[in-house]
């Protein structure tokens, strides 16, 4: 429980900080994403359009997953901690990424050409088959299957957030990108650790 509250705690500061442009307030103040948008960076690259466009549908796509593990019964507290922490968090970088998109006068989704992502590593989502299958587990079965999809799905985030850091422009869009990385990389391990046998 102590490890699960620790990383909690984490996830929100993570989530306080939101997309700024770190020039105002100090990291542990929340701010309000239209202020964010409003003051950000107005240099970007389409690498930097694509990213945000490719992390909202990822982004939302991983608060669907997380939010089967508060549906099921029997499974641990801290899993369920975490899941709740990872929502929280990507619900955050995703109205933030929304704004900065609306602030360029950006659509929120991208070409469904899955050629538009190559460069990308594609679109960086789950299966929907996989998400389906994956509801009706239940126990230790739906723990083992959840760390796998959710293991791979973050490891996706990762590789998004890595090709925004060596091809996108903008300060605020590449800051994202390397909390991104970082909080991925940190997930994946607590769910290691949480789910043994993964």
């Amino acid at each position: 429980m102590k490890l699960a509250l620790v990383l909690v705690a984490g996830l929100v500061a993570l989530a306080g900080c939101g997309t700024g442009d770190g020039s105002s307030t100090n990291a542990g103040a929340p701010i309000s994403p239209v202020s964010q948008s409003a003051g950000a960076s107005a240099e970007y690259n389409d690498a930097d359009v694509m990213f945000l466009q490719m992390m909202i549908a990822h982004n939302d796509q991983g608060v669907e997953i997380v939010k089967l593990v508060k549906a099921k019964q029997g499974q641990k507290q801290e899993l369920k901690d975490l899941a709740a922490a990872i929502e929280a968090t990507q619900q955050t970088e995703t109205t933030d990424m929304r704004n900065r998109l609306k602030a360029w006068g950006k659509p929120e989704t991208g070409s469904m050409d899955p050629k538009a992502h190559h460069h990308h590593g594609g679109d960086g989502l789950t299966d929907k088959g996989l998400l389906d299958a994956l509801s009706k587990k239940d126990g230790a079965e739906f723990s083992l299957d959840f760390a796998d999809i959710f293991v791979a799905h973050q490891h996706n985030g990762v590789a998004l957030a890595r090709t925004e850091l060596k091809d996108g422009k903008n300060p605020e869009s590449k800051a994202l990108a390397q909390r991104i990385q970082d909080s991925r990389t940190g997930e994946v391990q607590q769910i290691r650790t949480l789910v043994p046998g993964q």
